[in-house]
């Protein structure tokens, strides 16, 4: 099986496997040996939740093909299998690849329930509470939440967790409220996020490289992520320190792309190499730090930790972006998509909104 799972991969990968393997081994070598560290220089146990948003995939530039979407769910089950880390993934109904639910989605989504890990809500076709009106909202989280209790019902289970597209959560009191007593009254608590990062720029460059056949710069765009995650990991845990005053139990947020899908073991082994070990997002939030709640009203969706600090008294720093050339690529190609949709087409792209 894992032989078919990559020739549906990148191209660039059977090229680059001696790297990604040696890359892997350094990492957990540095784990074994880095100590990890407070401000005050006591050793601590560092513990990450690691939640995978967008299931069952990330809208792609060039549209859905259920062949990906199938390689990159199992990819990253295998990765997480062979780390025996556990996750919760988000889940947008609504992206079925103009499949019929119960030839994509649902044996998908059902792959993860049958690997140990959780599913919640992302909401059905992913609105942004900021320009969308409140019963619009709420009427597309309640059909997202039935798709995944669909499937957690002949388990003898119920969905517990929910989490805002854009981690957008009000940007007025009278949506937050609204939302909070909505989710309130179905039993369903919100998914918070620490480790923010923009990974999702990243994937962006490297689907398209991808789909132009250029795997030097999809290998320059991921090497440049993988860095950038480390780094996001350094931010939060100063961030951790200055706000709470110790480090807290992270919450990862990732998606399920092709980006990450092809990394997984490295995303996995350069967490460890800072001292982690994996928990469940229940566990995670079981840190005192998390009754903070969040007292986010406004525009925008930063780290819970941000969050926090303007709560009590300080501002919300932007973290880590993305790396300058990888933000100018960016733009740069969602300017074809949306200026030039035939050049775009020409690329092996189509517009996106």
């Amino acid at each position: 099986m894992q032989k078919n799972l990559h020739a549906a991969r990148s191209p660039f990968l059977a090229v680059g496997a001696g790297y990604r393997a040696l890359s892997v081994f350094v990492l957990v070598l540095l784990g074994a040996i880095a100590p990890v560290q407070t401000a005050g220089a006591q050793t601590t146990e560092r513990r990450v939740a690691l939640t995978f948003d967008d299931l069952v995939m990330t809208p792609e530039v060039g549209g859905c093909a259920p062949e990906v979407a199938r390689a990159v769910n199992q990819e990253i089950l295998e990765g997480l299998r062979r780390a025996e880390a556990p996750a919760t993934g988000f889940v947008n109904a609504s992206r079925m690849c103009n499949m019929d639910a119960a030839l994509l989605r649902d044996p998908l989504l059902e792959s993860w329930l049958d690997a140990g890990h959780v599913l919640g809500n992302h909401t059905w076709s992913h609105p942004d509470l900021e320009w969308t009106d409140l019963d619009v909202y709420l009427a597309d989280a309640r059909r997202g939440g039935e798709a995944v209790d669909s499937l957690l019902a002949p388990r003898g289970e119920s969905m517990e967790w929910f989490r805002h597209p854009l981690l957008h959560a009000g940007d007025t009191p009278g949506k937050k409220e609204g939302l909070s007593r909505f989710l309130e009254d179905r039993g369903w608590r919100v998914a918070p996020v620490t480790v923010d990062n923009q990974e999702w720029v990243y994937a962006y460059v490297y689907h398209v490289a991808l789909r132009q056949g250029d795997a030097a710069l999809a290998a320059r765009v991921a090497e440049a992520f993988l860095d950038h995650i480390g780094g996001a990991f350094g931010y939060f845990e100063r961030r951790s320190r200055e706000v709470v005053g110790r480090e807290i139990a992270q919450v990862l947020l990732l998606h399920a792309n092709r980006l990450v899908a092809d990394h997984i073991d490295e995303i996995i082994a350069l967490i460890r190499a800072r001292g982690y070990s994996f928990v469940t997002l229940a566990d995670a939030v079981a840190d005192p730090a998390y009754e903070r709640g969040d007292p986010w009203t406004g525009r925008g969706g930063p780290s819970w930790i941000e969050r926090w600090a303007v709560a009590g008294g300080g501002e919300a720093r932007q973290g880590p972006r993305e790396d300058g050339w990888v933000a100018d690529e960016f733009r740069r190609l969602r300017e074809i998509a949306r200026s030039a949709p035939e050049l775009a087409r020409a690329l092996a792209f189509e517009r996106r909104p």
